[in-house]
């Protein structure tokens, strides 16, 4: 692995672990401000948090669906934060996760789609995962 795939991969991590941390962020904020817990609502949540973790793998591992289907997931993900930054008079500080959202997503679109460091590193990958796949070891 080369410099800059080792850079993109050290990228890519921070990269998912800001996704994370932001959908960890969102089940705690929803459930925060209840007055008890929507059982219903936590399971579709903790749900969505796995497909998260699971396209998230797929994109470490170098498939290109799964970074395409991301970079369309998080493009709507900025639009919803952008309008429900635009759209509520509340505080500035109640807005923050907006924000934090704008940004998180931003630079994974902008991470996924057009750093050379990413494409070094999913090159590395898929090139290895070829590799494997080719030369199975049986025991």
């Amino acid at each position: 692995m080369n410099e800059l795939a080792k850079k993109g991969k050290y990228r890519t991590l921070l990269v998912f672990l800001s996704i994370l941390l932001v959908s960890i962020h969102t089940i705690y904020f929803y459930h925060s401000v209840r007055p008890e817990i929507e059982t219903k609502k936590l399971i579709q949540q903790i749900i969505r948090f796995c497909l998260t973790i699971g396209i998230l793998y797929f994109i470490y591992i170098g498939k290109n669906w799964a970074k395409n289907l991301s970079i369309i997931l998080f493009i709507l993900a900025t639009i919803g934060a952008i309008y429900g930054l635009l759209n509520f008079e509340t505080p500035l500080i109640i807005k923050s996760p907006f924000i934090v959202m704008i940004m998180v997503y931003s630079i994974a679109i902008y991470h996924l789609q057009f750093s050379k460091s990413f494409k070094e590193f999913i090159k590395f990958q898929q090139t290895t995962n070829q590799k494997n796949n080719q030369n199975p070891t049986h025991p």
